[in-house]
């Protein structure tokens, strides 16, 4: 799958920007740190050049995906055309003065609870999505799991996972090929999450914490 395509090279970039910085060697004479010189530069090109490939290839995969995705989705790219790609930088709380949480280690055990943030353009096709999603529901309601799952394959949605709720069927999936996650319950009025995967990984919050 591409997703997991897109995921392993940038594991590759991130092993190819630390390959960059290693294998410098300092010689006592003239002649020794020459040669030290010159064989710690080919390391370091060889590091560099996988990393840049590393880059392009992992740039052309996600531009093959953005174009599948805007193929099938062609009222979604164009809602979303020219929104900034870029995931806008969290600010410090390191000079945060207000409260506290009383147990300090809550954060720490809740990290299965947090997403990874998104862009403005993950966020356009994310709503863009839910509202396809809560026009279909407003002509029919599913009933049980195996309608809302025939309702989402029908969207486009094949790998949505499904599951009976108190209130309507509660779903999660991966918008092919580019995300974000949306997540909640198939009801009438439906309620919908748009949101980046979970920390450790999918679009469904581990059942408990560490």
């Amino acid at each position: 799958m591409k997703r997991n395509a897109l995921a392993a090279a940038a594991a590759l970039l991130a092993v190819g920007a630390l390959l960059t910085g290693c294998g410098s060697t300092h010689g006592s004479g003239s002649d020794s740190g020459g040669t030290s010189a010159g064989a710690s530069k080919a390391p370091r090109q060889d590091a560099s050049k996988a990393a840049q490939e590393a880059q392009q290839k992992y740039q052309q995969q996600v531009e093959e995906a953005t174009a599948e995705h805007d193929r099938a989705f062609p009222t979604v790219a164009q809602a979303c055309a020219g929104k900034p790609t870029a995931v806008p930088t969290a600010p410090s709380s390191s000079g945060s003065s207000g409260p506290q949480p009383e147990n300090p280690k809550y954060g720490e055990n809740h990290t299965y609870l947090k997403t990874t943030a998104l862009s403005p353009l993950a966020e356009c096709r994310g709503e863009a999505h839910a509202a396809r999603i809560a026009a279909e529901l407003a002509r029919q309601t599913p009933a049980d799991p195996e309608q809302a799952k025939a309702l989402l394959t029908r969207l486009g949605y094949r790998d949505a996972k499904v599951a009976p709720a108190g209130q309507g069927v509660q779903f999660s999936f991966f918008v092919p090929q580019v995300g974000p996650c949306l997540s909640g319950t198939l009801s009438n009025p439906p309620q919908i999450e748009v949101h980046g995967p979970y920390i450790e990984g999918g679009c469904e919050a581990s059942r408990g914490g560490h």
